[in-house]
């Protein structure tokens, strides 16, 4: 049975280290620059994703942290469990 070794990334937070390569979700790359693009969704969602920091940390979307929390609402995005947000008004 023949076998090579292989070489791949993930994304790792900078705050608590938890990685991209889930069983259910995790992307492996074939660089670091792709293992970064997947995990922030590129440009598809600003608002969803990983967050890269202005001085560089890479912050995964944990969303019970208020570290993690603060480095989102920084970047503009809003982390939480609801889809959308409804209002209600009287019109």
């Amino acid at each position: 049975m023949g076998t090579r070794a292989l070489t791949c990334y993930i994304a790792v937070c900078d705050l608590c280290g938890q990685t991209s390569d889930d069983a259910e979700d995790g992307l492996h790359a074939s660089s670091p620059e792709e293992a970064i693009e997947n995990a922030t969704f590129g440009t598809l969602d600003e608002r969803g994703g990983w967050t890269v920091t202005p001085d560089g940390r890479l912050v995964c979307d944990m969303r019970t942290d208020s570290a993690h929390e603060d480095v989102h609402a920084a970047a503009g995005k809003r982390m939480g469990y609801d889809a959308m947000t409804v209002v209600f008004t009287n019109a």
